[in-house]
């Protein structure tokens, strides 16, 4: 049995799911007692996380010290009984935390005196098992046996006693009922596009068939009673889903849309139906033809038609502030299709697509959006770092957009993004996304708060700003690299990399997790796993290179992590690779002064990666550092 898949080593946690741990977890930090209070949240989740990835061996005072509250490698714990009293004071408000808002919980985490391995303990079971019926059973009789009692002296008493076990037994299923009744009304409100087969007899009509797909997503995205699955995930299913069951499950939503367009001339003809997943049922269907022309008014028709078939009228939009003319369309569309291909070249004619569009309708807000995000996605790769002239035309173009639409509200993620890059005007950076949020619900705006949340060390707020992001693209490579990583930074080890290997399974190839992957094995404690895997990507990636030597550093062997590093320090400032790599090299080899040059190094370069200084669990050990507190404290990120 590998670490990840280990569940709780304790007599009384052998039996209890790791999921329901976790979720037992989230709960507890989530409660008044722990909500507000950094410090004990991180040392709990430090705790429960090792117990059920199989580490308990390093659940001791010296390593916890280390670990969790940033002391040096040669502190001594004699002197210093940081990990104690936290551990004191974590126990006093888990005894809190049960005697009131936890008093239901089904799963209990206990820190028992003596020692830092927490115990997991089951406190109930499902109502709608037998064994939960049977518990519902016995309340109801014991306050039956409490009101009969022939004491009288104690009558008021026992009536009391009897009136708490009542409550609980109500809000026990009060809280059941409500939470299934919400998640499938939820539920039922979601749906997902699948790309819209094309056959027309011109293959390359595929940017008409994929652009009907992205704008009837758009638009059923901005329905507020909708939950819609991102374009990014949704498209992973292709033209012909088969098992639509299995599609509904996978993408967690309850209703599928699917269809075909034949486009020929100046005429078109769009076939859409929509199904329920649960059975199959055929909900509706509808076929438009009309001349290409009217494709704008046909995707709102079919907008609004899923909506009043699936009883979601009421969370329309209202109708478009403009309506742009049918050539300049066609130029968006192509511009779209060759966005989402992610190259230098599809790049550029992407940008020369919107801007054909934006040339032939001036008030087009869309065409600016898309030409924004063209501009904004030409950049280095693994930098992220864009050239001054890249950034402020891409600026130019979504504040256009948002000046001729302000429901744009898309575009406010990418300006956020900017503005905690470039500017570090975290202020700022929150107004935009707070605006984002509050539009269509949109994946990576969800992600780019989360990691705003996670840059300041807000660590559980992050949490709903993840599970959303996932929620909403459960599929989406650039979403699920990113939630990993902010896992990553959270500690959860384990939940990364679940993350991880759901994407390599789909995407094996990809680099990004490859390394992200490796990354966490290395915080865990296995190098010697990330440098097999390292060395392989090289192949393939040479830049993996700066990874080895993080592995080899991590393994205690400065000396070949030195040497692998070489070549690319001997080239900066133009090593190819971000400066920031460089500090986390020195920060797996404990060599702070270099760490700190080179996080200062790649903070002057405005890389996007000099953010996660401060969350990193790389450079815990060295946070409260001089260097380090002063660079933080130049960036906007703490005192």
């Amino acid at each position: 049995m590998s670490p990840q898949s280990q569940g709780p080593v304790t007599e009384k946690s052998a039996s209890i799911a790791p999921s329901a741990v976790r979720v037992a977890l989230e709960e507890v930090i989530a409660s008044p007692d722990f909500a507000k209070v950094e410090r004990p949240s991180r040392f709990l989740r430090h705790l429960v996380e090792a117990t059920l990835r199989g580490e308990t061996h390093r659940l001791k005072e010296s390593v916890l010290g280390v670990e969790v509250f940033g002391r040096k490698s040669s502190w001594d714990p004699r002197l210093d009984a940081i990990v104690r009293q936290e551990a004191a004071r974590l126990r006093k408000r888990l005894a809190r935390h049960y005697e009131a808002a936890g008093a239901q919980a089904p799963v209990r985490i206990d820190l028992p005196v003596g020692g830092y391995v927490p115990v997991f303990v089951s406190c109930s079971q499902s109502l709608e098992s037998p064994a939960g019926q049977a518990a519902t059973g016995n309340l109801t009789a014991m306050a039956a046996e409490v009101i009969r009692s022939d004491q009288p002296t104690l009558t008021r008493k026992r009536i009391f006693a009897a009136g708490v076990i009542l409550c609980a037994l109500a809000g026990a299923i009060g809280w059941r009922y409500w939470r299934t009744v919400v998640a499938e009304r939820e539920n039922r409100f979601s749906i997902a596009v699948l790309p819209f087969t094309n056959l027309s007899a011109d293959p390359a009509n595929q940017y008409f068939a994929d652009g009907l797909t992205d704008e009837i997503t758009d638009l059923l995205a901005r329905n507020r009673t909708l939950r819609v699955s991102a374009r990014a995930s949704a498209s992973q299913f292709g033209t012909k889903s088969g098992d639509l069951g299995n599609v509904g499950r996978k993408l967690n939503v309850a209703n599928v849309l699917e269809g075909s367009v034949d486009r020929s001339g100046d005429r078109i003809r769009i076939i859409a139906h929509l199904e329920r997943v649960s059975d199959g049922s055929h909900l509706w269907s509808n076929t438009y033809e009309r001349q290409t022309a009217d494709l704008f008014a046909v995707q709102s028709e079919l907008a609004q038609a899923i909506a009043g078939n699936l009883k979601a009228a009421e969370g329309l939009p209202a109708a478009p502030k403009h309506v742009p003319s049918a050539e300049a369309h066609d130029f968006y569309l192509k511009g779209r299709y060759e966005l989402q291909q992610l190259t230098p070249a599809s790049l550029n004619l992407a940008e020369a697509d919107f801007q054909r569009a934006i040339d032939l309708d001036p008030a087009y807000a869309a065409a600016y959006a898309g030409l924004g995000t063209a501009r904004y996605d030409r950049s280095p790769a693994w930098t992220q770092v864009r050239m001054d002239a890249d950034r402020t035309a891409a600026e130019e173009a979504y504040r256009k957009a948002l000046e001729l639409d302000p429901d744009q509200t898309g575009v406010h993620a990418p300006l956020a993004s900017m503005k905690m890059q470039y500017d570090w005007d975290w202020a700022g950076a929150e107004r935009e996304l707070k605006q984002a949020l509050a539009g269509a619900p949109d994946a990576n705006a969800n992600v780019y708060y989360a990691f705003f949340l996670l840059f300041h060390g807000r660590l559980e707020e992050a949490d709903p700003y993840l599970r959303r992001a996932q929620d909403l693209d459960p599929f989406g490579s650039a979403t699920l690299n990113n939630i990993a990583l902010a896992r990553a930074f959270q500690g959860r080890y384990t939940a990364a990399l679940d993350v991880l290997q759901k994407l390599l399974m789909a995407a094996p190839n990809m680099v990004a997790p490859q390394l992200v992957m490796g990354s966490v094995h290395i915080l865990q404690g296995h190098p010697d796993v990330a440098l097999a895997d390292f060395e392989k990507l090289e192949q393939r990636f040479p830049q993996a290179q700066m990874y080895e030597a993080m592995a080899q550093a991590a393994a205690g062997h400065r000396a070949a992590a030195l040497q692998l590093m070489r070549p690319y320090e001997e080239k900066y400032p133009n090593a190819g690779i971000p400066m920031q790599w460089f500090a986390l090299a020195y920060g797996f080899m404990g060599d702070e002064a270099n760490t700190v040059k080179w996080l200062g190094r790649s903070a002057d370069g405005r890389e996007w990666q000099a953010l996660n200084l401060a969350v990193n669990p790389i450079f815990a050990s060295m946070r409260t550092s001089p260097g380090f507190r002063a660079l933080k404290k130049r960036m906007g990120l703490g005192e």
